[in-house]
């Protein structure tokens, strides 16, 4: 039976009726038939014709050509409309977003972890605090990146070393009082207070390695002073370094004017300090003499204190200097002696000491200012302990008595070494200490 073309063709389109079946539900077209013409594909199921304007949709996929997951990747999907501007596949995205290869596809052949940590400058600066000062400036003088990163924050890397390693020294030993031990800065940065003026001191000083390891030295060269006499058993209280370091800082000062402007402000000196620069003067003066011998001298305290660094102090507790008469007399004659005149016509030294620093430590500017005595600083202490009405001489029992006896149950106190030794004697089954 024949039926007219017309019967069986669309009057839109002129395409051929399909049914809904599974095809045109995912929007796939169907097969297209024998007796239609060739003409594009555009629409869910739909034919038109090629003059035919309307763009093809963005799931309209081949019916013919691989599975469906395979289609829909080869097909260039475009949800936009036309006129609405695309970004370039060009376009540069964020570190972030690009992702960095697998492990295995790394070439770890010329990785240097030092030129990597070097681009997050924040970082290199917290990892930098733990080095010690030594690698910190062997690291600086070998590597030119990291030389160049440090003279941009030259400051931030000095002071964040000291305080690190002494947070104490580098808050008493400022480094604006140690000019000779301060650089320029890298960078030729202005300082703000002579900047207006354009004088030479435009520039302004940062503090230097060479102020770095001051610091560090006489942060330890405290503690060893402080372990010198406590392995004694002459105990000493936890803020004492403190105390210590404030006279060292006052024996750097070469006029007695400035030391004693410094020595009454009560900011830095406080009526603690006092004290404790007292009971650590009577321990000092305990440790070098004998109460029961009789043995010692109060001299040799004050002739250590007049050195211009409390580093001889630390020498003579650690048994490295002044062990013999020749050592003692050499040290007396730089402080106090009076050369003849035949002496001075001769110019040559005495015990080792030149003619030029014969006695000149006992002076202003230790020796720049001959015929005016230094105001030494154990003096210093108890003058101004005086003018403030602080009355130390009723506290003079209980400094001796400091380390030894505990006041509250009134029992002795037991340094570490006697607590090793006591412990090894009852081991051996000594009764002397039984009671102890």
């Amino acid at each position: 039976m024949s039926c007219p073309l017309s019967a069986i063709l669309n009057t839109e389109d002129e395409a051929p009726r399909v049914r809904h079946s599974s095809a045109s539900t995912f929007g796939l077209p169907p097969a297209p038939s024998k007796d239609a013409p060739s003409m594009p594909a555009t629409g869910f199921g739909s034919i038109q014709p090629q003059h035919a304007t309307r763009k093809r949709s963005a799931f309209a996929f081949s019916p013919d050509k691989g599975d469906l997951y395979g289609r829909r990747l080869r097909r260039k999907l475009n949800h936009s409309p036309s006129f609405f501007p695309t970004p370039p596949r060009t376009s540069s995205l964020p570190n972030y977003t690009s992702p960095s290869p697998p492990p295995h596809e790394l070439d770890f052949t010329n990785f240097s972890i030092l030129n990597a940590l070097l681009k997050y400058p924040e970082l290199t600066f917290e990892v930098i605090k733990h080095l010690t000062p030594r690698s910190l400036l062997n690291l600086y003088s070998v590597s030119r990146d990291f030389h160049r990163l440090a003279n941009t924050r030259f400051t931030t890397m000095i002071l964040s070393q000291s305080v690190t390693h002494a947070p104490e020294s580098s808050r008493i030993f400022p480094f604006r009082c140690y000019r000779s031990l301060c650089i320029l800065d890298p960078l030729q940065r202005a300082n703000a207070a002579t900047a207006k003026h354009n004088s030479a001191d435009a520039i302004r000083y940062v503090p230097g390695f060479q102020w770095l390891h001051m610091i560090l030295h006489r942060e330890q060269t405290v503690d060893d002073i402080v372990a010198c006499l406590e392995r004694e058993g002459l105990m000493l209280p936890a803020a004492t370094t403190a105390t210590i370091k404030k006279m060292w800082f006052t024996m750097d000062l070469p006029t007695n004017a400035q030391r004693g402007s410094l020595i009454r402000n009560p900011n830095f000196w406080t009526d603690q300090d006092l004290y404790l620069a007292t009971l650590f003067i009577m321990k000092l003066d305990m440790h070098l003499t004998c109460p029961i011998t009789g043995e010692g001298d109060l001299g040799l305290r004050k002739m250590l204190l007049a050195q211009r660094s409390l580093a001889t102090l630390a020498s003579v507790l650690k048994r490295e200097s002044m062990r013999s008469q020749y050592e003692m007399l050499k040290m007396i004659v730089a402080l106090n002696y009076r050369p003849t005149e035949e002496q001075r016509r001769l110019d040559e030294p005495i015990l080792g000491v030149k003619m030029k620093n014969v006695g000149m430590l006992q002076y202003e500017g230790w020796g720049k200012k001959p015929g005016v005595l230094f105001q030494q600083v154990d003096e210093l202490v108890v003058m101004e302990s005086v003018r403030r009405g602080l009355d130390m001489p009723k506290h003079y029992l209980d400094m001796i008595l400091y380390g030894f006896v505990d006041k509250g149950p009134g029992i002795d106190i037991w340094t570490v070494e006697q607590r090793k030794q006591r412990e090894e004697r009852l081991e051996r089954g000594d009764a002397t200490v039984a009671g102890g």
